[in-house]
């Protein structure tokens, strides 16, 4: 994977940048502003393609056995996101956790479609969990272990 890159830490410009796309906003909901969150559970990954800031990840300890994952990559990442994706998910599991989780709200069927490719398993609906453009969404749980993760690779 020549040339891709996901290293912890972003720049105050860059995580600017990510949370101004509309790209990015796109899978915003109404009950959170699209600002970034600072809180030591947090942490924000640089997704670089030949040295070029292309967005970022951010992972969320929810436990001391599981990171919640969250893509914020620029349409322009998109040809390489799957290759970027699988970078997160080593540095993830690099970590001593058994699982990640992510949370895909109804109608980025797209998104959704893209982390079963990657490997993740549908584990169920929080049923009418956020509202987007006034309108209550389900969000879609999709979970991986670490047993899964190294089956893959």
């Amino acid at each position: 994977m020549t040339g891709l890159s996901v290293e912890e830490g972003i720049t105050p410009r860059d995580l600017t940048a990510v949370y101004s796309d509309p790209y990015i906003l796109r899978v915003g909901h109404d009950d959170r502003p699209a600002a970034p969150i600072h809180h030591p559970a947090v942490t924000y990954l640089s997704a670089r393609i030949d040295g070029q800031f292309v967005g970022a990840f951010m992972s969320i300890e929810f436990s001391d056995i599981e990171y919640e994952l969250h893509a914020l990559l620029h349409r322009k990442a998109v040809y390489r996101s799957r290759e970027l994706t699988r970078l997160l998910t080593d540095w993830a599991f690099d970590h001593p956790i058994e699982r990640v989780t992510a949370y895909i709200i109804e109608g980025l069927e797209s998104a959704f479609n893209f982390c079963r490719k990657i490997g993740f398993t549908y584990e169920g609906a929080r049923r009418n969990a956020c509202r987007q453009g006034g309108v209550l969404k389900d969000v879609y749980v999709l979970g991986m272990t670490r047993a899964e993760w190294s089956e893959t690779r």
